[in-house]
């Protein structure tokens, strides 16, 4: 005769629907599969490498690629750690994950302030590279910008990716629109920012020098916001314009 099954008790029944209710749902549920947006990260950092060993040297410190290098083997390892799920369909989380993170992200916004100092300074003690290429220096600058603090911005905003996934918010750093309008105007469900929403928030921080649609709430954003608006303004009003004057007319 073969064995039968045991059937769970109605303690332990109850139990494992209580658990069930627990876990994550939906699209950003992390457990069930890889987050699209951390795959997304080591793209985007490929793009800021690929831009910064276009610049002319003058524009960075030290060997050309020096930065780059040390931008591109800082992140792979530890998205591909984080990106993928324990086989017991929990997500990955460790502190010193998490620091090496925000070193590596610090690392990111030093990298793109220093090449907007470097390209101002190359431009006010003349450079015998042509107004052509510092043109193109200026808007590559520009573009790191851009892909560098949207990064940060999506990184740290309610506490990271993971709590907002979960729901485990408890104060946002962004109030976009979608947020303050509650759910009933998105289709009934808690909207929740992903990564080209802070990618917009990042360009149009530059273009507008000052927030558009989205408000920074918390200090940490607000230093940032201004040190991404300073980056720009250095970037823009003074470096690009003067390449422009130096390309010769005629």
């Amino acid at each position: 005769m073969s064995a039968r099954r045991a059937q769970p008790t109605k303690d332990e029944a109850h139990a494992q629907g209580a658990a069930a209710d627990e876990r994550p749902s939906g699209s950003e549920h992390f457990g069930s599969r890889r987050s699209p947006a951390w795959v997304l990260v080591p793209a985007v950092v490929i793009v800021i490498v690929a831009i910064q060993l276009t610049l002319p040297p003058t524009v960075t410190i030290g060997p050309l690629w020096l930065i780059p290098l040390i931008e591109l083997v800082g992140i792979p390892l530890g998205i591909a750690i984080r990106a993928w799920p324990r086989r017991d369909g929990t997500w990955r989380t460790d502190r010193f994950m998490d620091r090496s993170m925000d070193v590596y992200l610090c690392f990111l916004a030093a990298a793109s302030a220093l090449n907007a100092v470097l390209l101002l300074t190359t431009l006010l003690s003349g450079s015998e590279d042509s107004p052509v290429r510092l043109l193109l220096a200026g808007f590559g600058v520009l573009v790191i910008n851009v892909f560098t603090f949207g990064l940060i911005y999506w990184w740290i905003d309610g506490g990271g990716p993971v709590k907002r996934a979960t729901g485990q918010v408890v104060q946002w750093d962004f109030q976009y629109p979608q947020q303050a309008s509650g759910p009933e105007q998105t289709s009934g469900q808690a909207w929740t920012p992903r990564m080209l929403d802070y990618f917009y928030t990042a360009y149009t921080n530059i273009i507008a020098f000052s927030p558009t649609d989205t408000m920074p709430l918390t200090h940490r954003v607000k230093l940032l916001f201004t040190l991404q608006s300073a980056i720009s303004l250095v970037t823009i009003l003074v470096t690009v314009s003067r390449a422009i004057n130096m390309i010769p007319v005629g």
